[in-house]
């Protein structure tokens, strides 16, 4: 797996340098080439039929190539129209030869990374391959069938994003001199890597001279390999493929012969996108491993930008930023004008605007083009369906003179209907990004809900916020840097104007004088970074005051320790979330309270240190998509510790979240002490979720110190639950009031 290969500007400039630096190297004719039994009868280029233009620049660069007998490398060329994952179904996939699925101890054995070895040893995690690595996985084997159904003693194997090193034709004449020196068998090898990256940790690898040496296991690529008959065939018989297909080769290193150049003479092309989708990046972000590489390649899978949309105003909008946000982009959607004041400042004042894409801003749509002057590589889209529905001539006629201005930039403007689009391909083909696997979003039960209401109407109160302390967040496109919130256009202070809007009213208020499992369920389960597994007979009521969630040591399956969780039956799509509690004080345990949802993963938490507890931990966790969309990405969300001002372990007190559409807001007694709108530093989350309440011991030692068992059993108290369901329908209600102004300075 590639998990390196970015779009940034310093990779693209080093792959230029590369590229000259090329031209002034001495170029040697290839001599491996020819029609004997003992040489390199073809090479096969997979490449994708919709991708001719990789076809193109391949002969280009297979041109450059020169072979004795006044031939080139494309005169041994033949082209692989390769499998498309677009297109695959999965319900009629030939199990015998692909499986679906791979376990997470694949992975380890082919890199080992340390942080990776605790959570096997715990769980048993088994990953879905995505669409394009079955995909590339059957191309591949349909090379590898032909070389056998042809006959054919030697093939190379190319992807259709190769760049021969300098080298190249030097290296391959050695080694296959070598290789033909030292032994006089029919065959030489089975798989001979000529383009390969090792991984983090390093390959282990036996060295046989200066050109060569035999992987055992910590190769990634498959960009460029010489594969023998006898190797094909060797290839058919281990079938199915159960991994990405570079992970699965080096599953199978122990039975077969394989060697590799001792220098990576093909190399992957860095001015080129790749169509890859890793199924292995959101699980090692989930646990914490290599959440930068995961930002790197959600990064390559961005295209043109920034993207400005040409409506304002309108649902719409909402819709077409979304989608783009899916897509991977750090998009600024303007719900009900709440963050024009800042970016109309930014436009006014030619300052850098620095969000991928805006969608839904007045000044945006009339200043089209200055923005065309001052961004040369912006893209602009119309929504149509707006232009459609209006009876106003005068914007019909601002319509047509964009228009107008546009027919002499076509290729930077597009017009889409929200209303008639089902297909990824004309947005995507326009912004030169890669195709999600997944379907286009159905947008026909889209809820409006922030276009519902008018965010004017609130009634607005100034609330001075408790002092925070930021920890580490992950870096991925729906977060903005919290050290660059002033460089996005995102102002924020002590003092906060907090908009109340709507109603909250009651749905549960349970005091546990039993258990309600009409409401309720118990986990049996656990998670990575838990180092207990819930169970339910950790769960006890306490007689007229609520329940207990009792943390203790004991062994259950692949856990150390034993706890309990309840979860809520229902989902919740905005709503207030009290909870009167008492957590656990121990070092290593976290008491907590939150809403969690997973496919795409967004989670609101309330959570409390068991090595201190005069603290709270508030933390949100965003990624955009809709119902099965695996963007689950991001281990630590965006986390902020809180003063208490008390030992939250010593009495009981009441916590609440408040959820709604525009900001989030963290109550301790009634009272705010902290409150977050949209990009501070994500966005609000926006689809329903589960409720949840447990305690339990972290893996996370460094933030909340090494459980001490000497101090176990512990128990969290829990007195109280009240869930609001919120209205946007009636006006502010006498509870929300009357509950905020305690706080008001």
């Amino acid at each position: 797996m590639n998990l390196i290969k970015g779009k940034s500007l310093k990779n693209k400039f080093n792959f230029l340098l590369k590229r000259i630096r090329r031209n002034f190297k001495n170029r040697e004719l290839i001599k491996v080439f020819g029609s004997s039994n003992n040489e390199i009868n073809s090479v096969f280029i997979i490449n994708l039929d919709r991708q001719s233009e990789r076809w193109e620049q391949y002969q280009k660069e297979a041109r450059f190539q020169k072979v004795i007998g006044n031939k080139t490398l494309l005169d041994y060329s033949i082209r692989t129209s390769a499998i498309d994952g677009k297109n695959l179904d999965l319900e009629t996939l030939d199990l015998k030869k692909i499986s679906k699925t791979y376990n997470l101890n694949d992975q380890y054995f082919v890199d080992p990374d340390p942080r990776l070895l605790s959570i096997i040893r715990k769980k048993n995690i088994t990953v879905d391959l995505s669409k394009e690595e079955i995909a590339v996985a059957l191309s591949h084997l349909k090379t590898w069938k032909k070389i056998v159904e042809e006959n054919i003693p030697y093939a190379l194997i190319l992807e259709d994003d190769v760049f021969f090193e300098g080298d190249f034709a030097l290296k391959i004449n050695e080694l296959w001199q070598e290789l033909s020196s030292k032994t006089e068998c029919a065959s030489f090898f089975d798989i001979l890597y000529l383009s390969y990256k090792e991984v983090e940790q390093g390959a282990e690898v036996e060295y046989i001279s200066k050109n060569l040496f035999r992987p055992i296991r910590g190769l990634w690529w498959l960009s460029g390999y010489v594969l023998s008959n006898s190797g094909a065939k060797k290839l058919l018989k281990e079938l199915p493929i159960s991994s990405p297909v570079d992970l699965w080769l080096n599953l199978k290193f122990k039975k077969l012969e394989v060697l590799a150049s001792a220098d990576s003479i093909i190399f992957q092309r860095e001015d080129l996108k790749s169509d890859n989708n890793y199924s292995i990046l959101p699980v090692l972000s989930q646990i914490g491993i290599q959440s930068d590489k995961t930002h790197l390649i959600l990064e390559q899978n961005k295209g043109r930008n920034p993207i400005f949309v040409l409506n304002y105003n309108d649902y719409r909008c909402e819709i077409i930023g979304k989608i783009i946000s899916i897509l991977g982009y750090r998009c600024c959607i303007n719900y009900q004008n709440m963050l024009s004041p800042v970016i109309d400042k930014f436009v006014i004042n030619d300052e850098p605007l620095l969000f991928d894409a805006y969608s839904g801003f007045e000044i945006i749509a009339n200043n089209y083009k200055k923005l065309n002057l001052l961004y040369p590589n912006a893209v602009f889209i119309l929504i149509t369906d707006q232009v459609k529905a209006t009876d106003c001539e005068s914007i019909r006629k601002d319509y047509l003179l964009l228009r107008q201005y546009f027919s002499k930039h076509k290729d930077k403007f597009l017009e889409i209907s929200i209303e008639k689009t089902t297909d990824w391909k004309p947005l995507c083909n326009f912004l030169n990004c890669k195709i999600p696997s997944f379907t286009f979003p159905n947008f026909n039960n889209y809820q409006k809900s922030i276009t519902d209401y008018n965010i004017a109407d609130a009634q607005i109160k100034k609330f001075k916020l408790r002092k925070i302390n930021k920890l580490e967040h992950d870096v991925h496109p729906w977060i903005v840097p919290t050290e660059n919130y002033e460089s996005f256009g995102i102002q924020l202070d002590d003092y906060r104007n907090v908009k109340f809007v709507g109603t909250h009213n009651k749905i549960i208020e349970d005091s546990f004088n039993e258990f309600n499992d009409s409401d309720w369920m118990f986990l049996e389960n656990s998670f990575p970074s838990n180092l207990a597994y819930f169970k339910k007979s950790n769960f006890e009521l306490v007689k007229n005051n609520g329940f207990k969630l009792v943390v203790e040591k004991a062994k259950n399956q692949d856990k150390d320790y034993i706890s309990s969780s309840i979860v809520t039956r229902m989902n919740h799509l905005y709503g207030r979330y009290e909870v009167i509690m008492k957590p656990v004080k121990c070092d290593g345990i976290i008491s907590a309270f939150f809403l969690h949802r997973n496919d795409p993963w967004q989670e609101i938490d309330f959570e409390f240190l068991g090595n201190d507890t005069t603290k709270a931990l508030i933390n949100v966790y965003y990624n955009p998509g809709e119902e099965g969309i695996k963007h689950n990405y991001g281990n630590r969300g965006t986390p902020i510790l809180i003063d208490l001002n008390f030992d939250a372990s010593v009495d009981f007190h009441e916590y609440a979240i408040e959820w709604e559409p525009h900001e989030i807001r963290w109550y301790i007694d009634k009272k705010i002490v902290h409150v977050r709108a949209e990009w501070e530093p994500t966005p609000i989350p926006d689809m329903s979720m589960q409720f949840f309440i447990n305690s339990w011991p972290s893996r996370a030692f460094d933030l909340v110190g090494n459980v001490d068992n000497l101090k176990l059993p512990q128990n969290c108290y829990i007195k109280t639950i009240r869930l609001y369901k919120w209205d946007n329908s009636n006006p502010i209600d006498e509870y929300s009031l009357v509950e905020n102004l305690v706080n008001e300075e």
